[in-house]
């Protein structure tokens, strides 16, 4: 059974940081901690460590989310550990995730936005009862411009 807590640890965001995910997936690879915390980005930004949930599997670090409030609706990301992608955490965690936000404000929708190239992802969403709403398009993130899909649960 998964376990999860609120705010990430340093030793969780060091973990994340070494995380090196392969191929076409290494885009999601983070630079090393202390970039992070000297430009207060992602896992490092205080105005935001509120909005990560840390997921175990008995003692195992296996991944986490971001689940943020903002315009009447939560939006998700979650990051599974390279090595354990493909196992059914993904789910999982976003069922989970999903419980937790409509705990926090109960019938706001939860959504994402996801690479339209990541069909592993894209499949772990829609097992997880997401949908594609509207057209790709072109976003620029941290790790550059992409082609995005919208996605809402429901």
């Amino acid at each position: 059974m998964l376990t999860f807590h609120n705010i990430l640890n340093e030793q969780e965001k060091q973990e994340i940081c070494n995380w090196k995910y392969e191929d076409e997936y290494a885009i999601y690879n983070l630079p090393p901690l202390h970039q992070l915390k000297e430009k207060h980005q992602g896992i490092c930004n205080p105005d935001t460590e509120g909005n990560y949930y840390a997921f175990y599997d008995d003692d195992i670090f296996i991944g986490y989310v971001n689940l943020v409030e903002r315009n009447n609706k939560f939006s998700l990301g979650i990051s599974i550990k390279p090595q354990l992608c493909g196992q059914g955490y993904g789910q999982q965690i976003i069922n989970i995730a999903c419980e937790t936000a409509n705990r926090l404000c109960p019938g706001k929708p939860v959504g994402l936005q996801v690479r339209s190239w990541n069909k592993r992802a894209i499949n772990c969403y829609k097992k997880s009862g997401f949908h594609i709403v509207g057209k790709e398009y072109e976003l620029t993130t941290p790790s550059g411009k992409g082609m995005f899909y919208r996605m809402v649960r429901g």
